[in-house]
């Protein structure tokens, strides 16, 4: 309960769909606060409660009137505010009638933009219950549900009708009345067992006052209760409950007041796959199923219920899951009438896009994406023959009975069916892999054939809706392409997939219209989501750009470095060699603005300075030594090896002008440094290198 609660408004309505209950919780508890802040009006916390039948808000310490102010009103320019009399013009006279201000209370005032007239007024401080209200209902009309309702010829609307309202301020009713709705200080117990209204005398009492009425307004109460209970039921069964928040949510805005009923369907269902047994019990009837403890789905099963166990609920739900399995029976029986793979040809009905063809266009392509992708990765014949097959019976499952009853199921049942078909289970995994991960805590891919399939799919989607105009603006993305640009580069880093991914788009663009032209656009686009997931591994922001400004797109490659980077840069010797290595960059970089075509001639016999030869001895010495690190990948070891170089770098930079008045001397100089750094060029871009 919220303590010092003052303020309580409880709209009491007919049973409101689940999924539209929290995040209406968090609309009101926003806008409220907004408003009240906006008016003026003090308060400490506001706590916003749902049920299927009731939205409750209540506000503690909420002052009783408007807050006294002195506010700056902006007025028009000095220019134009008095005539050429030096009197009072149209624009300074429309500004004092319009805020209720005197002449006397203006003055002027500088903004660097020119000079303004401004006026001093104190605000009204109106009483809290005259403002009340308007927020109320300005909340009703503005919360934004999927689907709204009118009723009883009233002109608003809600999802579902509004049948009171119990409105109470510091003990006394707040006047309102909403399309003949009128406020009271009466709320409803629970609509079965309690169904009648209960005057409300104290703030403070109203949770426990539902409570004897046998209601837990409290959805974070509610659903501790209900996750409580399930475990404890699942426990007495001898069975085990599977953690389900989303599951969990949902039955926390069915019921009012929670009671667990033990069910059970008969034995023979369990032939029918895991997953449709459990989709249909989850999707459709929201029973929660149970496990034994060797983990295999058992034949009891959890339903939460608006009112205590009987044998009447208990025999109902059981009715129900019995007619929706036998439902699964029959559709799991007739699909398995025919091979998954039988139902490939069928794909060519399936509309994927009206401008991208069927769902069997789309896996030809993704074959052809497949194809380059064997051939850039050097895949042995085995692998790639599994890759081709799980392509093309990827989307086979599409067309399934099963699927089509829940379409959630997609790639699950055609994992299921592809192993009752014989097929090798590497195949099987990656026609249920490919369309990870489906959310954000789901887990990426793993191994090379389900690798594969899934960017082979990714990427047909990307380039597909590209092509076809439908590219993320803004927060916008309806085809949320931009996680599966972060899935392709996270399935490449997770299983050590070294490609050039700028390459492999370039392969397969023209399979899409004006393909060759965004190939550039689209790589921007999953470069961007790469520096994200670098981001989050820890990576400072001018690591990564080091790492991906040097217009190499192997991104398992890229993180190598950028990991490397990241860990051996603790070293301070090593970071003060890399703002050496800036140095180098910044000063050839300088020079190359203004002579880009210019040829460096290097003469080694102009190496005069101690300095400047040791630094040349240095780098010279190691070239081969260097690019075989890093054709290796063995950055640590090549940050080892160059750190020796330090003190060389160092007192060159110390002793040695580079840019000598002798043309030939600087030009030797600029010569050796682009030398050495051309040997990094493709490793990192030096000058992202940031001296903080």
């Amino acid at each position: 309960m919220l303590k010092n609660a003052n303020f309580l408004c409880e709209i009491g309505t007919e049973e409101i769909p689940a999924g539209y209950l929290q995040p209406a919780i968090e609309s009101i508890n926003k806008t409220f606060t907004q408003q009240l802040t906006d008016n003026r009006i003090d308060f400490d916390d506001i706590l916003v409660m749902a049920t299927p039948r009731r939205i409750a808000i209540l506000i503690s310490n909420l002052a009783e009137k408007q807050r006294e102010e002195e506010a700056e009103l902006k007025g028009p320019a000095l220019s134009a505010a008095y005539d050429a009399e030096g009197k009072p013009a149209k624009p300074l006279l429309g500004f004092l009638k319009g805020n209720g201000v005197d002449e006397k209370d203006i003055f002027k005032k500088d903004t660097g933009k020119g000079a303004y007239i401004f006026a001093k007024k104190v605000l009204d401080s109106k009483p809290a219950v005259e403002i009340l209200p308007g927020i109320i209902t300005g909340i009703v009309s503005g919360i934004p549900f999927p689907k709204r309702m009118r009723w009883s010829g009233k002109s608003i609307d809600f999802p579902r009708p509004i049948n009171y309202f119990a409105i109470i301020f510091n003990g006394n009713i707040v006047p309102f009345e909403l399309e003949g709705i009128p406020s009271s200080n009466k709320i409803r117990g629970h609509y079965i067992r309690h169904n009648k209204m209960i005057p409300l005398t104290d703030i403070g009492e109203y949770e426990n006052l539902l409570k004897e009425n046998g209601v837990i307004v409290n959805q974070l109460e509610r659903r501790e209760l209900i996750n409580s209970e399930l475990r404890k039921a699942a426990e007495l069964c001898g069975c085990v409950l599977s953690d389900d928040d989303t599951l969990l949510d949902t039955v926390t805005y069915l019921v009012e007041s929670p009671f667990i009923v033990n069910c059970d369907f008969a034995g023979e269902f369990l032939k029918v796959p895991d997953i449709a047994l459990i989709a249909e019990m989850k999707e459709h009837q929201k029973y929660f199923p149970l496990h034994s403890r060797d983990g295999k789905l058992s034949s009891k099963f959890l339903v939460v219920s608006n009112n205590p166990a009987t044998p009447y609920i208990k025999a109902g739900n059981e009715r129900v899951i019995t007619a929706r399995f036998s439902d699964a029976r029959f559709f799991y029986t007739e699909d398995r009438k025919a091979k998954l793979a039988d139902s490939v040809e069928s794909l060519k009905s399936v509309l994927f896009h009206k401008e991208l063809g069927s769902i069997y266009d789309k896996v030809t392509r993704m074959q052809s994406i497949a194809s380059a992708f064997v051939q850039m990765t050097g895949l042995a014949g085995g692998v790639a023959e599994k890759i081709k097959r799980a392509v093309s019976l990827c989307k086979a499952d599409l067309n399934t009975a099963m699927v089509f009853e829940f379409s959630s199921l997609q790639g699950k049942i055609g994992r299921i069916y592809a192993l009752e078909d014989g097929e090798d289970s590497e195949v099987a995994d990656a026609i249920e892999d490919h369309y990870r991960p489906r959310s954000q805590d789901d887990k990426i891919p793993e191994g090379m054939v389900s690798a594969a399939v899934s960017i082979a799919e990714k990427l047909d989607n990307i380039f597909g809706s590209f092509s076809v105009g439908n590219i993320p603006k803004g927060s916008a993305d309806p085809y949320a392409l931009r996680r599966q640009a972060n899935a392709v580069v996270e399935i490449l880093i997770k299983n050590e997939i070294n490609i050039p991914l700028r390459e492999l788009l370039s392969k397969i663009a023209p399979a899409y219209k004006d393909g060759e032209n965004l190939t550039g656009q689209i790589m921007e686009f999953i470069t961007a989501r790469a520096k994200t997931i670098f981001t989050g591994s820890g990576f400072r922001y001018d690591e990564i750009d080091a790492c991906l400004s040097t217009n190499y797109s192997d991104f398992t490659e890229l993180y190598r470095r950028a990991k490397s980077l990241n860990t051996f840069r603790q070293n301070e010797k090593f970071s003060a060699m890399l703002l050496g290595f800036k140095r180098m960059n910044n000063i050839l970089s300088g020079f190359r603005k203004d002579n880009a075509a210019y040829s460096l001639a290097f003469n080694a016999a102009l190496l005069k300075e101690k300095e400047e030869k040791e630094l040349f001895a240095f780098f010279d010495s190691r070239k081969e030594e260097i690019s075989r690190l890093i054709a290796e990948s063995k950055y640590i070891e090549l940050f080892e090896f160059l750190i020796q170089g330090k003190s060389a770098i160092d007192a060159f930079f110390d002793k040695v002008l580079v840019m000598d008045e002798r043309t030939d001397v600087r030009d030797t100089r600029l010569a050796m440094l682009e030398g050495i750094l051309s040997g990094f060029s493709g490793l990192l871009d030096f000058s992202k290198i940031s001296d903080k």
